[in-house]
């Protein structure tokens, strides 16, 4: 670690606004790829399903790649890995306007971008805020970060829409290159702190042996596997039981868009509070109140709209709340320049847990025709991550150090 005495607060602040934008346009566009179905089916001349199975694809290798570029980065640098991602994003947006067939789409979504905006995920964008404002506002910049992908979506949705009401997918595609573009000399600067690299020398690799044992990553690495399928169950099939509850759409979508506020806002409140109090309670905390919040909706609460933005408000403020202080562990416990892989890791763990959530709540539907057993199923998952998150805090955990 470089940076030797705290950063001010503007500064830090600062320093966050420039990193949110890299973050926040990555994660952004890519929660909005499902504006871009219909226009995709039209410019590809595919069908419904193969523009979907384009997107399973790029979600899963989305996951996939982030512990491999953390790797990557270990033998190269952060900055060589992120300018690469924003290299291969602008190249899968400049191929989407040539992709007339489905391969050409699988090749620029499912390859090009998947792989480009794995290399521009939240592990190694973390990573290089905390070489730059150190350790005390690491968890600051987190939360910032976190809320920068939800807000990315909000803003973005609107933008994207607009050009393809003009333009068409070529409209939408070609005007996001710009943009693209500039995330470039944004990636400079965010890894301008990172260590300098001398030729011919490597990081120290990771020693998964030692990762393996480390009862605090093995601890976190167990609850945050039921994360994805807690959000993905809100994302795929809460808008759904809301209107199977008789709730008109046009009030269950204005219910989803303020879990999206308290999404943000959860973020935020989650970075700061991850710098006063412990981590580890902290995730005791959010994965107990899902868990509670939950049984709460389900067989106390009248499913009438208020209590439908009552629940999505709660649900919403511990949406992302838990990645500041997972994150933060892994800061912690663990040698800094491991963290992109092995927050990736934790991110992938978190995409198969979304995979199994989204198939599971279908499958669940068609049988009882409720979505009460799959709520059932992820109440259990989160106490069981309540009950690791606690582990965490008993007994002593060694801080593991690269050279070591």
């Amino acid at each position: 670690m470089t940076q030797k005495t705290p950063t001010s607060l503007p500064v830090a602040v600062g320093f966050g606004f420039i990193a949110c934008l890299l973050y926040g346009f990555n994660g952004g566009t890519r929660t909005n790829m499902g504006i871009l179905l219909a226009p995709l089916m039209e410019h590809s001349h595919s069908s419904y399903a193969q523009v979907s199975f384009v997107f399973a694809v790029m979600n899963l290798v989305f996951g996939a790649v982030q512990p491999l570029m953390g790797m990557l980065a270990l033998r190269t640098s952060n900055r060589f890995v992120m300018s690469m991602g924003v290299v291969l994003i602008f190249c899968s947006l400049a191929a989407l306007l040539v992709s007339t067939l489905f391969p050409l789409l699988m090749m620029s979504l499912g390859g090009l971008y998947a792989i480009g905006s794995g290399a521009v995920a939240f592990g190694l964008v973390l990573a290089s805020a905390t070489y730059f404002v150190g350790p005390e506002r690491a968890m600051l910049v987190a939360g910032m970060l976190n809320a920068a992908a939800g807000l990315g979506s909000f803003v973005l949705a609107p933008v994207m829409q607009s050009f393809i009401d003009a333009n068409g997918l070529t409209g939408v595609a070609g005007a996001m290159l710009v943009p693209v573009a500039l995330l470039l000399p944004i990636a400079w600067v965010v890894t301008s702190r990172d260590p300098k690299r001398v030729a011919g020398v490597h990081s120290t690799p990771i020693r998964w042996g030692e990762v393996a044992r480390h009862r605090v990553f093995v601890f976190l690495f167990l609850g945050f596997s039921t994360c994805g399928f807690h959000m993905v169950i809100i994302e795929s099939h809460l808008f759904n039981e809301f209107v199977k509850d008789g709730i008109p759409a046009q009030q269950a979508s204005w219910a989803f868009s303020l879990y999206g506020i308290a999404t943000i806002t959860g973020a935020l409140l989650s970075g700061w509070l991850s710098t006063r109090m412990s981590m580890g309670r902290l995730l005791v905390y959010y994965y107990g109140f899902r868990a509670v919040w939950t049984l709460a909706f389900l067989f106390i609460m009248p499913h009438t709209v208020p209590f439908a933005v009552l629940f999505a408000i709660g649900l919403g403020m511990t949406g992302d709340a838990t990645v500041s202080p997972t994150a933060g562990l892994v800061n912690r416990y663990l040698p800094l320049s491991w963290a992109p892989t092995l927050i990736g890791l934790l991110l992938l763990i978190h995409q198969v847990g979304a995979f199994f959530s989204a198939s599971l709540g279908g499958v669940l539907l068609d049988w009882s025709e409720s979505y009460v057993p799959v709520w059932l199923i992820d109440v259990v998952l989160c106490v069981f991550a309540a009950i690791m998150s606690a582990m965490i805090g008993r007994g002593t955990a060694t801080v593991v150090r690269a050279s070591q």
